[in-house]
């Protein structure tokens, strides 16, 4: 194998200072290559920098929006809705609405002269938002009978025929609609309202009004032979209120899609002599 033989360095003159800016210039132009590359490479890092930055920079404003919900301004203070003054306001007028109540109200009971003289002065706000009690007596309940509890009672399975209409007697049995849902909500106040409106249209003389309040529910179920509304006794009711007739009482009538109410009256006292009631004799009339 053959070797290589080592060249001979050159005898040839070089200028001074040639070589070594050569190598200088060869030496900082890959200086420069690498610094380059670097900052390609730093450039590609301080992008991922920058988006991180971004998403830090998202973060703050993230943390400004959060900051959003209790904002402060230039000197420091603090703004939101409603501002303290408004709320201030709110609150004095409650007190003063609560107030003004609490004395219309309690000056039921014996006033005092202070009391009177507050009262006189608010006066005039209590009428505009008719609140004012005018030393009137409050009840809860006044023992009426509107105030009673009503109840709609059918009757089925009674024998009828066109020549025999149907008898109602003591022994007929009921059977009571009872209102629906929780007492005191929508249904059982409906309920209430229907019952009542019924049994005043009934003590009004006005029987065809209360028969069309109650045709739906007669026309809807062919069992029904007759209805009634009753009063239930309450603890402010007495024995004689309790023994009271029915407030409305019909029997049903159909004839073919017809339906009709006919009233039945209670019996009433009257001045008329009875035709089938047996008269004293002359002997005891004279006795």
């Amino acid at each position: 194998m053959a070797r290589r033989r080592p060249r001979k360095p050159s005898s040839s003159p070089v200028p001074a200072g040639s070589n070594a800016d050569s190598i200088a210039g060869r030496t900082a132009g890959r200086e420069t290559s690498g610094e380059s590359d670097v900052g390609r490479a730093g450039g590609i890092q301080a992008g991922g920098s920058d988006t991180g930055g971004n998403e830090v920079g998202g973060s703050e404003v993230g943390g400004s929006e959060v900051g959003g919900s209790d904002p402060a301004d230039v000197n420091g203070q603090t703004r939101g809705f409603p501002p303290p003054w408004l709320v201030g306001c709110i609150s004095l007028a409650l007190v003063f609405h609560l107030g003004a109540l609490f004395l219309s109200y309690s000056a039921i009971i014996e006033p005092s002269s202070t009391h009177t003289r507050l009262l006189n002065k608010l006066t005039p706000y209590l009428r505009a938002t008719h609140f004012s009690a005018d030393g009137r007596p409050f009840y809860l309940a006044h023992a009426t009978a509107d105030e009673q509890p009503h109840r709609l009672q059918v009757a089925t399975g009674l024998s009828s025929s066109d020549s025999n209409p149907v008898v109602i007697d003591l022994e007929t049995q009921w059977t009571t609609v009872q209102p629906g849902g929780i007492p005191g909500l929508a249904a059982a106040d409906r309920y209430r309202r229907w019952m009542l409106l019924v049994a005043t249209l009934a003590q009004s003389d006005r029987p065809s009004l209360a028969a069309a309040l109650l045709m739906p529910l007669v026309a809807a179920d062919e069992s029904i032979d007759a209805v009634r509304i009753v009063r239930l006794p309450t603890e402010l009711t007495t024995a004689e209120d309790d023994a009271a007739p029915p407030v409305y009482l019909a029997r049903v009538v159909r004839e073919g899609d017809q339906v009709r109410l006919v009233s039945i009256q209670s019996k009433r006292l009257t001045t008329f002599p009875r035709e089938n009631a047996p008269r004293p004799s002359s002997d005891e009339a004279q006795r």
